[in-house]
């Protein structure tokens, strides 16, 4: 929406700080507004090898731990230490610092234990060694959580205060069996927000997380960001009413339809829940390429549906 080239977004705290309030302008202030690492924060204080691609999007590649001896010699990482931690915190304070008083500044999403452990060891093998080699995935769990809860620390501080909410993303976590989930993720939520009980939980999932719906609103959270391809029925029904659903609608479609088509959908689709207001109208955890007047008629149609 910008033009900004991505390299100078990740690395220069004023940079991101004009570009998300220009695309926040242009959407009528209707966004999140946060200090923003893309999925590489806790990774790279982990030793994780931060990467760009052709187009300047951010990853992180796998180091390769494959036994206890390797993943006992992790330290937790140091979010002011020389990783996209301590760039993350040093853009949220000069977001906290220079933010209009009519625009809230969010703290960044924390990526979960569990993502942060399949990213560093490789997704399939750190999945494969839950069975094979419980004790590896254990000791980088730990080490993983740990790091979470500084970084999350570190940015109460730069806030001054508790923390509205945590949100944690955590889509690789879905290539768990629902025993594996209630295993070896569950107890890392639980860690994490035994240490900031007066932060709201949300969960950022939009992979195909269908048979952990249950598990999901077990676990305490107020709010789960959901993928287009688990339906909203599905959804409402698995987490009976006790989590607020953020989502219903394909970024994709999204992408080719008019305005006026886009105002039609979003009108329909609140009302495949029957009444329940624990539904937040929202594109999956991307709006990439969707014209701003597709976004425009999104918010309309969301504020006319909650006047009728």
């Amino acid at each position: 929406m910008t033009g900004v080239p991505l390299d100078r977004y990740f690395h220069d705290p004023k940079t991101m700080f004009d570009t998300q309030l220009e695309v926040l302008e242009r959407l009528e202030k209707c966004g999140s507004f946060q200090s923003d690492p893309g999925p590489v924060a806790e990774c790279s204080g982990l030793g994780g090898h931060v990467r760009f691609d052709a187009e300047g999007f951010i990853s992180v590649g796998s180091i390769g731990i494959e036994t206890l001896e390797e993943a006992m010699a992790i330290q937790p990482g140091d979010p002011y230490g020389d990783n996209y931690m301590r760039i993350a915190l040093e853009t949220l304070e000069y977001m906290v610092q220079h933010a209009p008083k009519d625009i809230k500044v969010n703290p960044p999403i924390c990526m979960a234990p569990f993502t942060v452990c399949a990213q560093l060891c490789g997704i399939g093998d750190f999945c494969a060694n839950t069975l094979e080699d419980p004790d590896m995935v254990q000791a980088m769990l730990d080490v993983a959580t740990e790091t979470c809860i500084r970084y999350m620390k570190a940015c109460e501080k730069v806030m001054g205060g508790p923390l509205h909410h945590l949100l944690l993303s955590d889509e690789l976590s879905s290539f768990l069996s629902v025993r594996g989930f209630e295993e070896w993720v569950l107890p890392t939520y639980e860690k994490i927000f035994k240490e900031f009980p007066n932060s709201q939980k949300w969960l950022h999932n939009d992979a195909k997380a269908n048979h952990l719906a249950k598990a999901i609103a077990d676990a305490g959270f107020q709010a789960w960001q959901y993928a287009p391809s688990v339906p909203s029925e599905h959804a409402m029904a698995e987490t009976g009413g006790r989590v607020s659903l953020l989502g219903g609608l394909h970024p994709v479609e999204l992408q080719s339809m008019s305005a006026q088509q886009t105002y039609d959908v979003c009108m329909e689709k609140p009302r495949s829940f029957g009444g329940n207001n624990k539904f937040v109208l929202g594109v999956g955890g991307s709006v990439n390429q969707i014209p701003v007047e597709n976004l425009m008629a999104m918010f309309h149609a969301a504020d006319d549906y909650k006047l009728q």
